[in-house]
């Protein structure tokens, strides 16, 4: 479910200014007004950075950030325990109740090859337990929860002062996600161990992709097999939502502050994606670049 990986990396090469590079940035326009609009990273590495010159220079230049949903208030201990009591078995059961034997076996046999605690965890439904084992992975590979692109730029705008706004309420996101809790087990938990030994390729391919702004080639790599094995994950985390922030970007659109508007990359590309609705909608859309 390549949801996960919706976490590709920047590695900074040198860019000059007005340099004609592509990258997962845009500048969307109607008549007179403008915003720009951002594909991120949501975990990255200490090396990963700096991160690109123009998600820095569209930072400078915007007059309020819009991320996803109040990143504070999302990394509250309040907010883990909710999630996590949404996504724990009722009346005594647990995750190998739920797992063909033999899956379950094999998901043993991972967990203790990684360290990862499968006994505290099988009180928790396979979607949570998922999220925990990719995390633990990436987090070996050293990707911190964070690091990310939009926990930068957040941080960045708390300590300057710069107005900051959200697309959604962590409420939502919690109804979102929570959603996907009674999802059938075994196909969760087979595609999270398939993901995973996949994961160093996946990544590799998409930090390219993210870092030059080939779309068609990173929804490719991440979001194609999610449309096809896993329909419910693809509409609820990335099509409801984008329908859900389509209206709230139109109205910044209509006033005369430039937003910044941060979003994960797959938000962005397919037709079902914020730019293609977008551009349905007669804003013009190009790749940010700087050229002062």
């Amino acid at each position: 479910m390549r949801f996960r990986f919706t976490l590709i990396t920047s590695l900074l090469v040198f860019v000059s200014i007005s340099a004609s590079a592509e990258t997962s940035l845009y500048e969307i326009t109607k008549d007179d007004e403008k915003i720009y609009l951002g594909g991120t990273i949501h975990v990255l590495r200490n090396s990963d950075y700096p991160l690109p010159p123009e998600f820095e220079h569209a930072y400078e230049n915007a007059k309020i950030l819009v991320l996803e949903t109040d990143m504070k208030q999302a990394s509250s201990p309040e907010f883990g325990r909710q999630m996590a009591q949404a996504f724990m078995y009722s009346d005594g059961k647990n995750l190998a109740q739920d797992l063909h034997p033999k899956l379950w076996q094999e998901l043993q046999t991972f967990a203790d090859q990684r360290q990862f605690p499968l006994g505290q965890m099988s009180m928790f439904k396979a979607m949570f337990v998922s999220l925990a084992l990719s995390m633990a992975e990436m987090q070996s590979k050293g990707f911190g929860v964070g690091q990310g692109v939009d926990t930068f730029f957040y941080q960045k705008a708390i300590l300057s002062g710069k107005a900051t706004q959200e697309l959604e309420t962590t409420g939502e996101v919690l109804a979102q996600l929570t959603s996907l809790a009674d999802m059938d087990a075994n196909l969760v938990i087979k595609s999270t161990l398939r993901d995973i030994h996949k994961m160093d390729q996946v990544l590799a391919k998409s930090l390219e992709y993210w870092r030059v702004g080939e779309l068609d080639k990173l929804d490719k790599e991440m979001a194609a097999d999610m449309r096809k094995e896993t329909p419910q994950i693809y509409q609820q985390l990335l099509v409801s939502r984008n329908q859900a922030w389509l209206p709230k970007i139109e109205k910044m659109l209509a006033t005369p502050e430039v937003e910044l508007v941060l979003v994960g990359s797959l938000h962005l590309s397919s037709k079902d994606g914020l730019l293609a609705q977008l551009k349905q909608r007669g804003y013009k859309i190009k790749p940010y670049q700087i050229t002062e």
